[in-house]
C-alpha cells in the first residue's frame, strides 16, 4: 500500500512542483534581475525556496527538520561541506542564509537568463574540467572574503544516491586553508524521499548540521572528518528510516 500511495503522490507533486518551478522562475525571478541590487531576487529565491518545501510537505508528503541551526553564524561568512543527495539539498540550505552563494560551472553563465541569474545573485564561476582540486581556489577564497558571505560546497560533487559512495573532492580543505573561515558539515538523508528520479517517497528528510570544524586540521584529518559527517552520518540517517532496506549494501562509486 505504502508503494502504491507513494506512487499516487509523486505523480500529483511532479504535476505541481514542475510547473510551479517554470512560472515562478520565468515570471517571478527573471524580472527581479533588472534590479540594481540582489537583496529582491534573493528574496525571491527564499520565496521559491519556502513554496517548494511546502509543497513538497502536503503534496508528496516530504516533510523536512533542521538539526543544529543554532550552530550557525547570523552574519559573516564561513564554508558549508556537505552531503548532496537531492534537488532538495539547495532549497533546505538557502532559508537559513538567503545571502548564501555557491559555485558553478563557468558554462552555465553563458547561458541566456541563467548567466544573468547567477551573475545577480554572485555565484562564483569556476572551472569543473580542471583535474586539479585545488586549482584557482585561491580566487575563488579571495572572492568569498570580500563578498562576506556563506559559501556551500559539495564535496561529492554530484548528487550521490543513497547506498552510494564516491571518493570526496578535496576543495572545501583548500579554501578553509586559503580563508581561515569556520566550516560546518551537513549529513542529510534527502535522497531517499525526494530522489532523482521520478518516484518520490514520503517521510522525514533531515537535514544535520555539525561543527565547526576544528581549525588547523592537515589535509588527511581534515578529509576525514568530512568522510565522517557528510559520508557515514548520512548513512546512519538513511539507516533510521523506513526505507533501510534500500541500502542493504554500499556501492563505491568511481571518483
Amino acid at each position: 500500500m505504502i508503494h502504491l500511495i507513494n506512487g499516487i503522490r509523486s505523480i500529483l507533486f511532479n504535476l505541481t512542483y514542475y510547473p510551479f518551478t517554470l512560472i515562478y522562475c520565468s515570471i517571478g525571478l527573471m524580472p527581479l534581475c533588472l534590479f540594481k541590487s540582489d537583496k529582491p531576487l534573493r528574496k525571491g529565491i527564499h520565496i521559491y525556496c519556502v513554496g517548494s518545501l511546502w509543497l513538497a510537505r502536503w503534496v508528496m508528503g516530504i516533510r523536512h527538520e533542521y538539526r543544529g541551526t543554532e550552530k550557525l553564524p547570523k552574519e559573516g561568512a564561513f564554508i558549508f561541506a556537505a552531503a548532496h543527495q537531492s534537488n532538495m539539498d539547495p532549497i533546505m540550505t538557502f532559508p537559513l542564509r538567503n545571502d548564501l552563494t555557491a559555485l558553478a560551472k563557468k558554462q552555465l553563465f553563458l547561458i541566456p537568463f541563467i548567466g544573468q541569474a547567477l551573475k545577480k545573485a554572485r555565484i562564483v564561476r569556476i572551472d569543473r574540467e580542471s583535474r586539479t582540486a585545488h586549482k584557482g581556489m585561491e580566487d575563488v577564497a579571495k572572492h568569498i572574503i570580500e563578498l562576506g558571505r556563506p559559501l556551500i560546497v559539495y564535496p561529492q560533487a554530484t548528487r550521490v544516491k543513497p547506498g552510494h559512495h564516491r571518493k570526496l573532492k578535496s576543495g572545501a580543505y583548500y579554501l578553509q586553508a586559503d580563508t581561515n573561515l569556520p566550516v560546518y558539515t551537513v549529513s542529510t538523508n534527502t535522497g531517499l524521499f525526494w530522489t532523482k528520479g521520478f518516484w518520490h517517497r514520503m517521510g522525514t528528510a533531515v537535514y544535520e548540521i555539525h561543527g565547526p570544524l576544528e581549525t588547523g586540521l592537515d589535509k588527511p584529518a581534515f578529509m576525514e572528518r568530512l568522510e565522517e559527517d557528510v559520508v557515514r552520518r548520512s548513512d546512519q540517517l538513511m539507516l533510521e528510516t523506513r526505507y533501510a532496506g534500500l541500502l542493504s549494501h554500499i556501492v563505491e562509486d568511481d571518483a
